[in-house]
């Protein structure tokens, strides 16, 4: 009797303490870690479409005849939309900075003409692109950039003075741009942006010995952008 009651005894202690171990590890065993959503990145591939609109332009409409000044005839103000695309590529330096470089091409028709005293002059921009490294600072999804390069298009240039004679004049000329934009991610792949640029295509003659003028064609723009990010 005095077995079996020792037995019983034994069985017992063993399992208070099996069950005292087994709380133990319940207790030490340490949580699983939070899974992490990934973050957005702004690093890689992207192409495009945009359209927009170029204004203000400032080209002073001035005659020559060969080596004689005839005079200003006042200021071609350029104005008009454009419409095209482009390809880029961002890299995002740890944590918040980004640098890219993109190119554009865009279809235009931004143009000014200008009468006074028996002269005419007029200016259309036909089309334009650009090659421009970006520099920008995220918060999140939403990428805050400053931009600048080389620009490039091509216009026509059309003048005349009673009495003179007249010119018609194309010219694909490169010059420069400078800008500043804004783009917000909505998924990890659809991005818009809003974006100022001011393009200007530096000076050149245009016309003949008889009658010629300098044509500096430039002008502002506003754009929105859609980009689709790989």
């Amino acid at each position: 009797m005095h077995k079996v009651s020792g037995s019983i005894a034994f069985l017992f202690a063993v399992g208070l303490a099996s069950a005292s171990y087994a709380a133990d590890l319940s207790v030490s065993t340490p949580p699983q870690a939070p899974i992490e959503e990934p973050t957005f990145t702004w690093t890689g591939f992207y192409i495009g479409v945009n359209g927009g609109g170029g204004f203000a332009g400032d080209d002073r409409y001035g005659l020559h005849s060969g080596d004689t000044y005839l005079g200003n005839f006042g200021k071609i103000k350029g104005s008009g939309f454009f419409g095209g695309g482009q390809i880029g590529y961002n890299y995002q330096l740890d944590p918040n900075w980004v640098i890219g470089l993109e190119a554009d091409f865009q279809g235009a028709n931004i143009h000014d003409s200008v009468s006074s005293d028996g002269a005419h002059g007029s200016s259309k921009i036909n089309w334009f692109g650009t090659v421009r490294p970006r520099v920008g600072y995220a918060y999140d999804n939403t990428l805050f950039y400053a931009t600048g390069g080389l620009a490039y298009g091509h216009f026509n240039y059309k003048g005349s003075l009673a009495g003179v004679g007249s010119f018609d004049d194309d010219k694909t000329k490169a010059g420069w741009v400078l800008g500043a934009g804004v783009e917000h991610a909505f998924t990890d792949h659809l991005t818009a942006k809003l974006e100022y640029q001011y393009v200007d295509f530096g000076k050149s003659n245009v016309g003949g010995d008889a009658l010629w003028s300098k044509a500096t064609p430039d002008f502002h723009s506003i754009r929105v952008g859609l980009n689709y990010k790989f």
